[in-house]
């Protein structure tokens, strides 16, 4: 099979039907940007959640002159505290570690970490109990230990972004679904329409002996790329909402919010991927599907 012809008899497809070709790329494009901006929104929720998983609710951080007396005077209070349910220290090590994955895309934060600034080591505490005023009164007696740097809590602000941003991902994600659904059958109706037109063709060009595929490549090649164009423009809406969290995150204002949301590298690219990776299911799945059902060779 050439590839001139190949190419030829995909443009000509692409050509014929441009109404349902444009109809079918942009279904597309917007369900996979529901898809990808759901995925990057998980990535931060668990970013900036990362520090309060398995029911951690307080966290008090230490003073660099912190002594080893200080060290086992604050973990005597709180093994013998019945208002403590469990608790973990986090040493510089892991601290800093966790503070570059946060903070990877931050460059003046990574910069002032990488040059030595101190992050703070810490204790992080799940309370016998979620009443609000038994953290307080624990977040009180921590503050008052010897070495101790500061205490915080789930702050409301915290627990606000974190619902807000799962119903926004549980709308999307029913959204975007529908949406691919939509897509599906845009494509296949895109492929049986081009068939149509060409049904003269194609009974000639089995009539002289051609071969399934020498008649099918065609035609799977322009769903497959309507899947891929559409996944080009969601790429596009990927890469503007995570700059955006960014400049969200860089911003005073909603620094103490957004601190950590945005997704890092690895997950960034690992979700373009997923969106273009879906673009090409898409795109082949509705031509296979129209091809299986208006295509008799």
């Amino acid at each position: 099979m050439k590839f001139d012809y190949v190419a030829r008899e995909t443009a000509t497809n692409l050509r014929r039907n441009i109404t349902l070709t444009i109809a079918a790329v942009v279904t597309v494009a917007v369900s996979l940007s529901l898809f990808g901006s759901t995925l990057l929104l998980n990535q931060g929720v668990d970013n900036v959640s990362a520090r309060w998983r398995d029911g951690i609710e307080l966290i008090a951080f230490l003073k660099e002159d912190v002594t080893e007396e200080q060290h086992d005077a604050i973990r005597e209070m709180l093994d013998a505290n019945p208002e403590v349910g469990d608790f973990r220290y986090v040493d510089l090590e892991a601290s800093k570690a966790e503070a570059l994955r946060l903070f990877e895309r931050h460059d003046a934060m990574r910069a002032q970490i990488e040059s030595g600034t101190r992050v703070p080591d810490s204790y992080r505490l799940k309370p016998a109990s979620s009443d609000i005023n038994l953290m307080s009164s624990l977040g009180e007696q921590l503050e008052a230990q010897p070495g101790v740097l500061t205490v915080r809590d789930v702050s409301d602000s915290v627990k606000t972004v974190t619902g807000v941003s799962n119903f926004a991902q549980k709308f999307m994600l029913f959204v975007g679904v529908f949406l691919l659904a939509a897509a599906l059958l845009l494509i296949l109706n895109t492929i049986r329409m081009a068939m149509f037109a060409r049904r003269r063709e194609i009974e000639v060009m089995k009539l002289v002996g051609a071969t399934n595929w020498f008649i099918r490549v065609p035609f799977m090649l322009e769903g497959i790329i309507q899947g891929l164009v559409g996944a080009g423009f969601a790429l596009g809406a990927v890469f503007a909402l995570d700059l955006g969290m960014q400049k969200a995150a860089e911003n005073e204002e909603y620094q103490a919010i957004m601190q950590g949301f945005v997704a890092n590298s690895r997950e960034l690219w690992l979700t373009a991927g997923a969106v273009v990776t879906l673009g090409i299911v898409i795109g082949a799945a509705g031509s296979g599907w129209a091809l299986s059902r208006f295509l008799k060779v």
